[in-house]
């Protein structure tokens, strides 16, 4: 940059940051609002995940405005800038430099300042106006009347005023258009004229008048195009651009059309790169959109290298002299034909433009043209050319992200059977895949909140693969995946689930199931928290219902709650679930609640070690008896012989053999339970035994065993030797 130039951007008047600690310090900032805003789209307001970011988002911006008075982040020539100060190429390659550029452009936007005085509470506004779509964002009046609706003072978007650099250099801000400054647009060109004239006013309706005071200034800036950096030509065309779209409002969609000819004409006949550069701005809206069709044509016809050239010879393109609509459908099929060679993937001008063909499609709600362009554009994901697979997602990504949600998931939804293999198979991990990846993730919320479960298991079912699969790939793959699953795992999506895990529907109960498994341990962990704390009975249902369908995946994660020093009535729903879904070695870890001294809990323990102890229940019991309290034991050895536990036949016997001098009520039922269950169990062994407890008789007043356990035991004795067909 020459000493004795300025430079035309738009950002925010700043004190410059010299020092790269504080450049760090902000770049951090950087990646904390990327989060805070991707939190705010996933998350209730309420959620942990939304006021932790927010707060550490707060505390990093305060430290910023504890040094200077403001902080900016701005757009200039697709690259960010801190306070003015383009970042290092390494940084403007990072993720969370990409995604704001992407933001900032989206919204129509070239800066983001926070100044001094930010409460916690403004900025959390600020995050949630910020995290909505563009398209939402304008049905509500645009982003500077929702700040002022918000009362936002201290983040301040889009101002442009001078900004000191040095006392050699100075950026200096583009024209707001008014109303008065269509009078400029011709006295900047005709300063001779009279702007309060007939003639004058006349001129502003004259296509040729307009074409003509435009040509004079395009030729005045051509002419400095030696002293000048591109940043100053592209910023300068534009406001001229802008004012001449300000001046031909008024004017029929025809003369608008026949002067963005001349213009398009002009601007490629003096500068073709200039005019390529302009097809990658915003400039969709110019000239009602005639100017930015015309230039992509002529700019495609213009490169032979890349297709069919100007398709004159191909039958199946037809020269269109219509309405636009039509013009902007022949301009499809040209780029169309044109992916089909590699060699347009590797034009970075031509690729420019697509973006910009879609979005122009997408106004025109021409979906099928679109799914037609972006098939042949996927098709590229697949080649064995690396460079040119990196491309296709990135130009996909460019396209599928600006698309309005509820097009973009229908187009995805379409393409989807080419999106996920090429998702699950590829090997070089990228900004662009990543991008995909997002998008994926915000479709399948959207899935899920429509309660599609099916579409939303599809591309669970992606994300899964890729973090389950990673042998060979990037870290970034698995990483990706995974936090993409804990992010679909929010409280706002689980809620959905728990609704509709109640359905009558069969179906959809195990679609809902396989969702939520799907989603990984991050949600069973915040679904057993819930549990605890949750005081509706008919939630605490819905919970273990879904926990339920989770199945083996949840075991680890159950079992590893009773090891916690945690209330019985959690404790008695934990082994409720365990009794669901339990196997035989998780139900060991059931064993502890045994021991504790509330009956509902040690009951439900009981009863789910029965239900899921297998041929291990026997033994399971034996090994806990002697540690349970002594009310407890008669229930033990009941169960043993519900059980028909073979095994703990020798264990009932020395145990009905080590009898006390003294009989006392307790023993006494003890002793009956081990007659019944031996009878149960239906073991020959014990015939001997029982036999002789029958036959006891009491001496010198003493009896042998009580009469209630004689009892017993006969019945015991009759029951194994009926199922061994002997004669009672």
């Amino acid at each position: 940059m020459q000493s004795t130039s300025s430079t035309k951007i738009n950002i925010i008047e700043v004190m410059v940051m010299t020092d790269s600690k504080k450049t760090d310090q902000a770049l951090n900032a950087l990646v904390i609002l990327n989060t805070a805003i991707k939190n705010v789209r996933l998350y209730p307001p309420t959620s942990a995940s939304v006021s932790s970011v927010i707060e550490k988002l707060y505390l990093s911006l305060l430290d910023l405005l504890l040094q200077e008075e403001q902080i900016s982040f701005s757009e200039s020539e697709k690259a960010l800038l801190i306070d003015g100060r383009p970042l290092s190429p390494k940084d403007q390659e990072r993720p969370h430099t990409a995604s704001l550029l992407n933001l900032l452009l989206g919204l129509g936007l070239k800066s983001i300042t926070f100044t001094k005085g930010l409460e916690k509470e403004e900025l959390f506004r600020f995050i949630e106006l910020f995290s909505r779509t563009p398209e939402s964002i304008q049905e509500n009046g645009g982003i500077n009347k929702l700040l002022t609706d918000q009362n936002i003072v201290h983040v301040v978007l889009d101002e442009k005023l001078y900004v000191a650099i040095d006392k050699d250099h100075q950026f200096v801000a583009g024209l707001d258009i008014t109303d008065d400054q269509i009078k400029n647009f011709f006295l900047m060109m005709h300063p001779e004229m009279d702007p309060d004239s007939p003639q004058f006013a006349e001129m502003a309706k004259d296509p040729e008048a307009l074409s003509k005071a435009f040509n004079t200034g395009l030729s005045k800036i051509i002419a400095q195009k030696e002293t000048l950096t591109g940043m100053q030509l592209s910023e300068s065309l534009n406001q001229m651009l802008s004012l001449l779209d300000k001046a031909s409002g008024n004017l029929s969609d025809e003369k608008r059309e026949l002067l963005s000819h001349s213009v398009g004409q002009a601007l490629i006949a003096s500068d073709p790169a200039l005019a390529e550069e302009l097809t990658r701005q915003n400039t969709e809206q110019l000239l009602g959109g005639f100017l930015l069709q015309y230039l992509m044509a002529e700019l495609m016809d213009r490169n032979p290298d890349t297709g069919q050239g100007n398709d004159s010879g191909n039958p199946g393109v037809k020269e269109v002299s219509g309405d636009p609509k039509s013009k902007l459908l022949q301009v499809a099929e040209k780029f169309s034909q044109r992916l089909q060679d590699t060699r347009t993937l590797l034009d970075e001008g031509l690729m420019a433009v697509l973006p910009k063909i879609i979005e122009q499609l997408a106004a025109q709600k021409e979906q099928e043209t679109i799914e037609n362009m972006l098939e042949q554009l996927i098709e590229n994901l697949y080649s064995e050319n690396t460079e040119v697979r990196l491309i296709a997602a990135k130009s996909l990504a460019d396209i599928i992200e600006n698309l309005p949600d509820e097009r973009r998931d229908e187009v995805v939804e379409k393409l989807s059977g080419q999106i996920i293999p090429w998702l699950t198979d590829e090997t070089v991990f990228s900004l662009g895949y990543q991008r995909i990846c997002f998008v994926l993730r915000d479709i399948t919320k959207n899935y899920i909140s429509q309660r599609n479960f099916p579409y939303a298991l599809k591309y669970l079912g992606a994300f899964n693969t890729i973090a389950g699969n990673n042998a060979g790939k990037p870290n970034d793959f698995k990483n990706t995946s995974d936090e993409i699953i804990s992010q679909l795992a929010c409280p706002e999506n689980i809620g959905i689930l728990l609704q509709e895990i109640e359905s009558p529907d069969q179906q959809r109960r195990e679609n809902v199931g396989r969702v939520f498994v799907s989603l990984g341990s991050t949600a069973i962990e915040d679904l057993l928290d819930q549990l605890r704390t949750t005081t509706d009975s008919n939630e605490r249902v819905q919970i273990m219902h879904l926990i339920s369908t989770a199945g083996e995946r949840a075991l680890p994660l159950i079992t590893g709650r009773i090891n916690k020093e945690e209330p019985w009535f959690y404790l008695r729903n934990i082994a409720y679930l365990l009794g669901q879904i339990g196997n035989t070695e998780s139900t060991r870890a059931l064993v502890p609640l045994l021991y504790r001294r509330n009956e509902k809990l040690r009951n439900e323990a009981l009863k789910s070690i029965y239900r899921m102890g297998g041929d291990q229940r026997g033994k399971i019991l034996m090994e806990a008896y002697p540690l349970v309290e002594e009310e407890f034991k008669p229930v033990i050895i009941e169960v043993i012989g519900q059980s028909k536990a073979a095994d703990a036949v020798p264990f009932l016997m020395d145990l009905l053999k080590d009898k006390p001098l003294i009989a006392s009520v307790t023993r006494t039922t003890l002793e009956e339970k081990i007659c019944t269950a031996l009878g149960a169990i239906g073991s020959p062994d014990a015939i001997d035994l029982l036999s002789n407890i029958t036959a006891t008789k009491s001496f010198l007043g003493l009896r042998a065993y009580p009469e209630k356990v004689k009892a017993a035991a006969a019945r015991a004795l009759i029951s194994i030797q009926t199922k061994l067909g002997q004669s009672p």
